[in-house]
């Protein structure tokens, strides 16, 4: 943006220049053409006057002198076209010559040029009546290459061009330059605290510039705070009725342990409950906490991180669990305990999800990340069933007699999405393959996604 303002500031400049020196350059030509026509009729006049005054051929040594101190060549053109004096040349032809003496013959001296320029290449040619008694008696005509004038010009108009370059250039350094970067700095550190808040993370952008861009400012960073108080209430509140629901949830359950040795029939499933509620109150702490800006990201080895955590799940397949890693380690920033929560998740959901089928887990890298993909042999989901899970406590009909919560999947989405990265969830036929995508860098980080949003399926 500032290269075009600033370009745009110098074109409206440049206009401007331009609109003050052009007019002063054509000015110029034209007083030029007019000043060196007026000297050429003066002559021409006075050689009319001697030539109606004595013998023409007295006038002969005049012109020839004229022409050796001014190098002008002059005749003295009779009524009927001949030649009557000259100062040494042959009568040039020439439609502009010959316009010019029939209208000298016809009592009209000729017209000044309207410019002289560098580009026009014909002379100047200059004719006046010889008369007596109102008799026109002859035309006098002088013609004169205009070389020199038209190199006068040429230099006129270099050193116009030349100084209103010079100018262009300090004005764009003194005074373009730092009004675009006075005006520009603001919209691009706006532009980037925008960025920041659609990313999840603080922003206040810096108060200066122009007025209006200060105001814009202000009224960002009251929005963004606004925002910030907004989405930190939120998570508050989650955590707090959490934090409220447990101590009554662990008083119950101890209650009910006590309850369950004598009637143990009645008071298991009402302890299986407790337990689940339990996970789903864990599972909603860490769902407020989507999109938050608390969690650092550090640089770490995926390999080692995905190699660490199957092999705690390894005992719960009894050798149905396979991986496959790089041969080498696929360094990344990521947050410190991203890595073991999505392989806990994906795991756990294919113990709960795919009992006694094949679990395979593949970590691929590639020049701008990795993609953990865990994909299991079970039962399976249909195309459109894919296409709707991860959605917060959404489980499929099916489902409804295991344990869960519906929002290991959602949980996954969210912390993927803030790293900067991408989940897909696709039938597989047979099973379901869930591949995350993990960006090597630092991601750019965004909101959890809302309630009820899919992920997207492959």
């Amino acid at each position: 943006m500032r290269r075009r303002l600033l370009v745009l500031a110098l074109l409206t400049t440049a206009g401007l220049l331009a609109a003050l020196v052009v007019p002063l350059l054509v000015n110029h030509a034209e007083g030029r053409a007019d000043d060196l026509h007026q000297e050429r009729l003066s002559a021409a006049t006075r050689f009319a006057t001697l030539a109606a005054a004595d013998d023409p051929d007295v006038l002969t040594p005049d012109l020839q002198r004229y022409r050796e101190v001014t190098g002008v060549q002059a005749w003295l053109v009779g009524t009927d076209g001949s030649l009557l004096a000259s100062s040494g040349t042959a009568l040039p032809g020439g439609a502009v010559v010959e316009a010019s003496l029939r209208a000298a013959l016809d009592g009209v001296p000729s017209a000044p040029p309207s410019a002289i320029w560098p580009w026009d290449t014909g002379p100047l040619v200059v004719a006046t009546p010889v008369g007596r008694d109102a008799q026109v008696l002859g035309a006098v005509l002088l013609v004169e290459d205009t070389g020199w004038v038209r190199d006068e010009v040429a230099v006129r108009i270099a050193v116009a061009a030349l100084a209103s370059l010079v100018l262009l250039g300090l004005l764009g350094w003194l005074v373009a330059s730092p009004l675009v970067g006075w005006i520009a700095r603001p919209l691009h550190d706006l532009d980037d605290q925008v960025r920041e808040v659609g990313a999840g993370r603080p922003a206040r952008a810096r108060v200066e510039g122009p007025p209006e861009l200060r105001r814009l400012a202000e009224s960002f960073n009251t929005m963004s705070a606004q925002v910030e108080r907004s989405q930190q209430q939120q998570r508050d509140l989650v955590a707090d009725v959490s934090h409220q629901l447990a101590n009554p949830l662990t008083a119950l359950r101890l209650r009910l342990e006590s309850l369950a040795a004598d009637r143990p029939a009645e008071v298991g499933p009402v302890l299986a409950e407790t337990d689940r509620m339990a996970r789903i109150l864990d599972g909603l702490v860490e769902v407020s906490r989507t999109g938050a800006a608390d969690r650092e990201p550090v640089a770490q080895d995926v390999v080692a991180r995905v190699r660490e955590r199957v092999q705690l799940w390894e005992p719960l397949f009894a050798g149905r669990l396979t991986l496959q890693l790089p041969g080498h380690a696929v360094p990344a920033v990521l947050e410190r305990d991203l890595v073991e929560t999505l392989v806990d998740a994906l795991l756990d959901n294919a113990v709960k999800y795919a009992p006694d089928a094949a679990v395979e887990v593949a970590l691929t890298a590639s020049d701008v990340g990795c993609v953990l993909a865990v994909r299991d042999h079970g039962p399976g989901v249909t195309p459109a069933e894919a296409a709707e899970l991860g959605r917060r406590f959404h489980r499929l009909a099916r489902h409804a007699d295991v344990d869960g919560t519906g929002l290991g999947l959602a949980i996954v989405a969210g912390r993927v999405q803030d790293a900067g990265g991408t989940t897909t969830v696709q039938a597989a036929g047979p099973g379901l393959r869930v591949a995350v995508s993990l960006p090597a860098g630092r991601g750019h980080g965004t909101t959890a996604a809302p309630q009820g949003a899919a992920v997207p399926a492959g």
